[in-house]
């Protein structure tokens, strides 16, 4: 009875929004967008069971199916962290009633069984279990495969819940959503753990009925709702301390940066503006997750596509990995404050040292990629020198020719809308300087190795990189001075 009250309250709470029509068209419009997609992911699973056969080493289509599962729940994952919010509600005012704060929470968790974001894989899975699965194990043992499917959906929704509410109280939770996303391709390519085999063998004891493991899922998903719902007591218990909330924020800055000035207060306010805007979040950190692991993967699949197309792809796709903060970021050095760049230019605080502050964050972004890329290195993947050659030619000349978008781009850049795809506030000026920092200095560098070898190449980066690196507070310096000149014209561009 009281689950159907606060359904009910729930929805007078959308009806009597003042932004009642505009939510209904938007509502309207995803659930058009959804049937879709449900659409196109119910013609793929009829179509998988026959694509699933002709690859792999395994003769029924399902132990193919399971031997990929581990990435396929990592990508579902990554998905549901990137797109999927945390079901919410006013939970203060209940709390004068006798009402348990238990039964609020279950009945927060409980949605999740409804949320579409745990239904768009099983109009996948559905038609491809009942002509992989049913033919030989029967019918039972489909319906208890796509149960337990969905139950590791679920799992994995409890899992991103979670994440979430740690994340809005400490940055560094962002790396346990990192962790596990790379987690199964680090021990599948970088340990050799064949995981994809020990899932097949999951999957088998699934559907012959092993009593293990249904009840590991169970368990699983008995340690995710309370796990989920101490954090949401312990939510709601700063909630109720007013000030000391803010104490406990999710992000306010990295306090070794104050000894750095002026300079270490920009990066924390670039630090800052990456994490709150939705937009620059899932540009940022979605990029980084897919442009790193296609880069793994380059380097550890035999007969990778990528290295068959030649070094061009190669020199290209290594520059994008470690330069990738400041190739999106570089796009809107000052058009991301576009909203309050008035502000921000009559404030105490230096341009200069805004530009500065930028560079000295992308660079630093760079080295932590390249001493993620180490790995690779030591085990013979990719050749260390190149790779720090990479990283001095991409903090050099690339991050040179990145930084002159910031004199040219005067469009006004919105940070609270959302979408990967978004192509608002993207100017003609930073379409040309994206493609001129992504191309040319890998075609000089290919030209190079063409005529000499990859030693000279890496020579050259690594002379032409340090030389700009050591250099670089000149050339910000007349970045800048080239900025102020037309200042005022942009700032008008910003405004618009």
């Amino acid at each position: 009875m009281i689950n159907k009250h606060l359904r009910h309250h729930q929805w007078k709470a959308f009806r009597r929004n003042p932004m009642f029509e505009r939510n209904l068209a938007i509502r309207i419009f995803m659930y058009v967008i959804f049937a879709l997609l449900a659409g196109e992911m119910l013609l793929t699973g009829i179509l998988l069971d026959s694509l699933l056969r002709g690859i792999g080493p395994y003769e029924l289509a399902i132990d193919t199916f399971n031997f990929i599962l581990p990435f396929f729940l990592a990508v579902d994952f990554t998905i549901k962290f990137f797109f999927k919010g945390n079901q919410s509600m006013k939970i203060a005012p209940y709390l004068t009633l006798p009402i348990r704060g238990r039964v609020l929470f279950n009945f927060l968790l409980r949605k999740e069984f409804t949320s579409f974001w745990n239904y768009y894989m099983i109009f996948l899975v559905v038609p491809f279990a009942l002509k992989a699965i049913t033919p030989f194990f029967g019918l039972g043992a489909t319906l208890l495969y796509i149960v337990a499917f969905f139950s590791m959906c679920i799992i994995i929704s409890l899992v991103v819940c979670a994440i979430n509410m740690l994340i809005s109280r400490n940055f560094w939770s962002y790396l346990i959503a990192g962790m596990i996303i790379a987690l199964p391709f680090f021990l599948f390519f970088v340990c050799q753990i064949n995981i994809g085999e020990k899932a097949v063998n999951f999957g088998r004891a699934l559907l012959k009925l092993n009593i293990l493991p249904y009840l590991s899922i169970v368990v699983a998903m008995i340690l995710g709702w309370i796990a989920n719902l101490r954090l949401m007591r312990e939510g709601l218990y700063r909630e109720m301390q007013g000030e000391k909330i803010d104490k406990i924020s999710s992000f306010s800055s990295l306090s070794f940066l104050d000894r750095f000035g002026s300079i270490g207060d920009c990066i924390n306010l670039e630090i800052k503006m990456i994490l709150r805007s939705p937009r620059l979040k899932q540009q940022t950190l979605m990029s980084s997750a897919l442009i790193i692991g296609l880069f793994f993967y380059m380097l550890y699949v035999p007969n990778s596509p990528f290295l068959q197309n030649g070094q061009f792809i190669f020199f290209l796709y290594g520059i994008i990995t470690v330069g990738l903060l400041g190739i999106v970021m570089g796009q809107i050095i000052f058009s991301a404050e576009a909203g309050h760049f008035d502000g921000l230019a009559t404030r105490p605080l230096s341009l200069f040292s805004v530009l500065k502050g930028k560079y000295i964050l992308y660079s630093i972004y760079s080295l932590a990629v390249t001493l993620i890329l180490l790995v690779p290195a030591f085990q013979g993947k990719i050749s260390a020198f190149m790779l720090i050659a990479m990283l001095l030619y991409v903090v050099g000349p690339v991050y040179f020719l990145i930084f002159q978008n910031a004199v040219f781009n005067k469009t006004h850049y919105d940070l609270y809308e959302k979408g990967m795809m978004n192509w608002k506030g993207t100017s003609g000026n930073m379409l040309v300087i994206s493609m001129i920092t992504m191309f040319v200095p890998v075609i000089i560098i290919l030209v190079i190795n063409m005529i000499w070898n990859q030693t000279v190449t890496c020579c050259f980066m690594s002379v032409i990189g340090l030389a700009f690196l050591l250099t670089s507070n000149l050339w910000l310096k007349w970045t800048y001075k080239r900025f102020l000149k037309r200042r005022h014209k942009n700032m008008e561009g910003f405004r618009s």
